[in-house]
């Protein structure tokens, strides 16, 4: 049986990558601006591979994984999401907090790679 944690972090990877796919799917079909295309792909492959990781994370009962998820889904919504609103809505001052959110990922990376250097399991 699945766990209540694990299915809900299920849920958010699910949505997360179904919305990283309709992004590149609007990038490559919908915006005229190459470079602006290019952006938004990027932050759809970054949001892709997080929600993937999001997925293998949800049945991780460690306190790393934990933390390791919640700085995924802010790294997701700060760097990724105000990627899409400055590209795709103009909202020039959106990308101000994306630094926040490129430093979530990479400490959750490194909270990954802590975790299993020094998790000596169950």
């Amino acid at each position: 049986m699945m766990a209540k944690n694990e299915r809900k972090w299920g849920i958010v990877a699910g949505l997360s990558g179904f919305s990283a796919l309709v992004m590149g799917a609007i990038a490559s079909h919908a915006v005229a601006d190459p470079h602006a295309a290019y952006v938004v792909e990027t932050a759809s492959l970054y949001q892709l591979i997080h929600a993937g990781l999001l997925l293998w994370l949800s049945s991780g009962d460690r306190l790393w994984s934990a933390a390791a998820r919640w700085l995924f889904l802010a790294g997701t919504v700060l760097f990724c999401g105000t990627i899409y609103l400055k590209t795709l809505a103009g909202w020039q001052g959106a990308t101000i907090l994306a630094p926040l959110g490129g430093t979530s990922f990479m400490v959750g990376w490194l909270l990954v790679a802590f975790g299993y250097g020094f998790d000596k399991g169950s």
